[in-house]
């Protein structure tokens, strides 16, 4: 908690689906210790835990390239309405177009790629490397040692 005792927020964003599960085995957790407001396409998700702020986004990827300019915007308005002090996300487009938003705003950013990216970073997760302030994998081989750290799995 900060000074005035007030949870710092965290602004938690995944695709649909197994990137959504992911995340939520992440934050889980972090709702003890920060105020955590969720991103994510699709309305089913917002029933899902009474007590939680989940935004419904767009969703897109990078097979519908179109779609991720409406996506932007929506990611920037509710960073402004927020304020998050760090966003975590998981993937995909969601995710990447976020951390790439932050880094010209003062919000810190943590990308853990999907655990189904055995071989290699995932399109996102590649994108966004060099971007992101921590980035995760959750296969001990794909680190580096330097940008891409190796912390275990969430799964």
């Amino acid at each position: 908690m900060s000074a005035m005792g007030k949870k710092k927020k965290i602004l938690a964003i995944s695709s649909p689906g197994g990137h959504w599960i992911q995340l939520n085995k992440i934050c889980n957790e972090m709702e003890e210790h920060f105020d955590v407001v969720y991103a994510t396409a699709g309305t089913q998700y917002g029933s899902q835990k009474s007590h939680r702020k989940i935004h419904n986004i767009m969703d897109a990827s990078a097979d519908s390239k179109l779609k991720l300019i409406p996506l932007a915007l929506q990611l920037l308005l509710i960073m402004a309405r927020e304020r998050p002090s760090a966003i975590i996300s998981t993937g995909a487009a969601p995710g990447a177009i976020a951390v790439l938003i932050a880094k010209f705003l003062p919000i810190k950013t943590i990308w853990v790629d999907s655990i189904a990216n055995v071989a290699k970073l995932s399109r996102s997760g590649d994108m966004v490397k060099s971007h992101a302030n921590l980035v995760i994998t959750q296969w001990e081989p794909l680190s580096d040692g330097k940008k891409i750290h190796y912390q275990g799995s969430v799964l």
